[in-house]
């Protein structure tokens, strides 16, 4: 008890000999403290809360996504065994394309000089393939206006505008197929006449020739030959008292055009094509079905590959010869009301060489010649005291430069002399070309 009343004592003793500021400092501090102890047990709190919470939503998350994966492989599942299979988008049937040509041609005849820019071709065409048998063309411009029956190789049917198979040539005549600036003087263009002097001879039609009718044709290889056939019927050459160069889309009489062409291409040596070809049509031109006109050609051509460097040049001979006799009648002298029937013999060939030095660059140089048989005129009359028949020729020498673009693009130029028959001038043509398709 002693002990214990001593430290009690002592106790109070310190108490009362305490400053009660220094209680009043020591208070204060003690409920700051307990108040920042609260706080951190406040803040701890919460962040458990929002951690708990985070926790649950992710936990519904990840359950849910779950379940939609197992959803989409079911659903997966049950298009692949019960359900057809789509079919890729078929590739457009319509194909459409345009043909642009402009030139620049300076002409000198016989010191008469002409400069000009042209416009030489431009059209639009259409193509529609119905089947793999069954295609129609259409080209803007007339030319073409066509439906393409292929049954197999040795039988196809075009009918409607066609392009008539004749000649070497006039099948591959429109002006995105062949590589020369110009034709050959036998199917001459109208942008390629230079004059039209008396007596001299004409082209025997005008290319593109196409009429309207039915063309039959078809092929037919031997290991690396192949035989090919064309025949046609068409409405046929117009005219009135002489033949013209073109066709209407109207027969003007009773009478078809008829002819065929047979071609056959060997392969006689390495890297060398030669083909053979043969050609032949009859038909009558005027109104009355009473003036007739004929033609026969013969046609080569020899190509030998991988001649320059990276095998990439080659060489291309071509040959024609045409033969075309017809009926004309003429006016006579001093009564233009009397006509005198006679007859025109027109001729022509040309030899052209190709030299493709890369698959851009090509150089060519061309002789053509062209001539007719025919009664001499005189400001378009025979004298009836002197109907026999003279002869006339035109000779032509070409050089020229192609230069294909990747983007399709060809660029040609060409020089040509003209040396005419019968005391008409000759000629120099220099002209540049541009051939735009797409």
């Amino acid at each position: 008890m002693s002990v214990r009343a001593l430290a009690l004592g002592l106790l109070c003793g310190v108490l009362l000999a305490q400053d009660p500021s220094d209680l009043q400092q020591r208070v204060e501090k003690l409920e700051r403290e307990l108040q920042e102890e609260r706080a951190r047990g406040d803040a701890r709190e919460k962040r458990v809360e929002e951690l708990e919470s985070a926790l649950r939503k992710a936990t519904e998350a990840l359950a849910q996504s779950q379940d939609r994966r197992t959803l989409e492989t079911e659903v997966e599942a049950y298009l692949r065994d019960h359900l057809p299979t789509v079919p890729p988008p078929e590739a457009s049937r319509l194909g459409v394309g345009a043909v642009i040509v402009t030139s620049y041609r300076f002409t000198d005849v016989g010191g008469s000089e002409a400069n000009t820019f042209l416009v030489d071709d431009a059209y639009l065409r259409f193509v529609y393939r119905f089947s793999e048998q069954v295609t129609a063309r259409y080209y803007t411009d007339g030319s073409l206006a066509e439906i393409e029956y292929h049954h197999n190789d040795l039988l196809q049917v075009n009918g409607g505008r066609v392009v008539v198979p004749f000649g070497q040539f006039n099948p591959r005549s429109f002006p995105d197929t062949f590589d020369t600036l110009s034709r050959p003087l036998l199917y001459l263009s109208d942008s390629d006449i230079i004059q039209s002097p008396e007596n001299s001879p004409s082209p025997v039609f005008r290319t593109i020739y196409t009429d309207t009718g039915v063309v039959l044709s078809g092929n037919k290889w031997f290991e690396e030959n192949q035989l090919s056939y064309a025949a046609f019927v068409t409405n046929g050459l117009v005219g009135t008292t002489d033949l013209g160069q073109s066709a209407a889309f109207r027969d003007n009489n009773d009478n078809k055009q008829v002819g065929a062409r047979l071609t056959c291409l060997f392969a006689p040596f390495e890297r060398t094509r030669l083909g053979f070809g043969a050609s032949w049509m009859t038909g009558k031109y005027d109104a009355d079905d009473r003036l007739s006109y004929r033609m026969y050609g013969a046609d080569f051509v020899l190509v030998i590959d991988g001649l320059f460097a990276g095998s990439e040049g080659s060489i291309t001979v071509r040959g024609e010869y045409v033969y075309a006799p017809r009926e004309i009648l003429v006016p006579t002298q001093g009564d233009p009301t009397l006509f005198f029937n006679g007859e025109n013999e027109t001729e022509g060939a040309y030899l052209l060489v190709e030299v493709r030095l890369n698959a851009r660059w090509m150089v060519y140089t061309e002789g053509d010649w062209l001539a007719q048989r025919a009664p001499l005129l005189t400001n378009g009359a025979v004298d009836p005291a002197d109907t026999g028949s003279v002869y006339s020729q035109i000779w032509r020498a070409s050089v020229g430069v192609v230069y294909k673009f990747r983007l399709g693009i060809v660029w040609k130029a060409e020089y040509s002399y003209w040396d005419y028959g019968r005391g008409a001038p000759d000629a120099n043509v220099l002209a540049t070309q541009v051939v735009i398709p797409f």
